[in-house]
């Protein structure tokens, strides 16, 4: 057929081997040309536009699965313009991840506090709450509360970095827009953050503890939106549950973890 030449010849001119032009066959990048009579592929300028864009987008260093995600159905002829925006638009997102990670550990190396058994990676829940909640209200969080603040952050890499059977991601998300559009209903939380924070002075068998329990459950139950958010979940699952609380109580005292383990006790009561 005019224009068109066998496949010894096709391997030649893309400067590749007989083996790799059928394994891009066999893997979808390439489409299976046209057949002579006697059977032999056939190849003309549609299959070496598709192998230059290949053969250049290899030379950027991707592998042949994102190349032919990148450049789409075989039938789909992408034009080199066409394959490079889209790897631009891969490789800026990539790049701002990059910066991301590098600005944080060098925040945390300028730190002088980078040892292991320290907390000091973000929990991505308490970082997506920061973000839903006015910056007003933060900045009043940590201050009324500094040490709360710091404590639940933890808590949060806890619930974060495990799959203890239940994803918290929406109730967290749903709670931060609840309190960043209801800031009267807010500052009361932050008042039995308050509260709750002098608790680690406490001794466990304290009657505050239960008294706050008993009133923080009575607030969160008296609002439909917090009470159909909070009560009756199921939480951690019972054989996981004991050893989450082993890990909270290297977070916050004995007086702290009896008030969690009450509140929630009075929300499913």
């Amino acid at each position: 057929m005019k224009n068109r030449v066998k496949i010894s010849d096709f391997v030649k001119l893309t400067g590749s081997t007989l083996k790799t032009i059928i394994y891009y066959h066999k893997i979808g990048l390439l489409q299976e040309p046209e057949r002579s009579a006697g059977g032999y592929r056939l190849y003309g300028a549609a299959e070496l536009t598709r192998m230059q864009l290949i053969k250049r987008l290899k030379s950027m260093g991707l592998d042949l699965k994102r190349i032919k995600e990148i450049l789409g159905d075989i039938h789909n002829h992408k034009t080199l313009r066409e394959a490079l925006q889209s790897l631009r638009i891969e490789l800026l997102n990539e790049k701002k991840s990059i910066e991301e990670r590098v600005a944080k550990i060098e925040l945390l190396l300028s730190e002088d506090t980078v040892l292991l058994k320290e907390d000091i990676f973000d929990s991505p829940s308490f970082q997506m709450i920061t973000e839903i909640l006015k910056p007003e209200q933060i900045e009043n969080y940590a201050r009324t509360c500094p040490e709360l603040f710091d404590q639940q952050r933890k808590l949060f890499s806890i619930l974060d970095d495990f799959k203890w059977s239940e994803d918290y991601t929406d109730t967290f998300r749903a709670l931060a827009e609840y309190f960043q559009s209801h800031p009267k209903q807010y500052e009361i939380s932050l008042d039995y953050g308050a509260r709750l924070a002098k608790l680690s002075q406490l001794s466990e068998n304290d009657p505050e503890i239960e008294i706050l329990a008993r009133e923080s459950a009575e607030f969160i139950k008296s609002i439909p939106e917090l009470r159909k958010l909070l009560c009756n979940q199921a939480g951690i699952n019972k054989p996981l549950e004991s050893l989450y609380n082993d890990m909270a109580a290297n977070v916050i005292s004995p007086a702290r973890m009896k008030h969690m383990q009450l509140l929630q006790k009075y929300l499913n009561s």
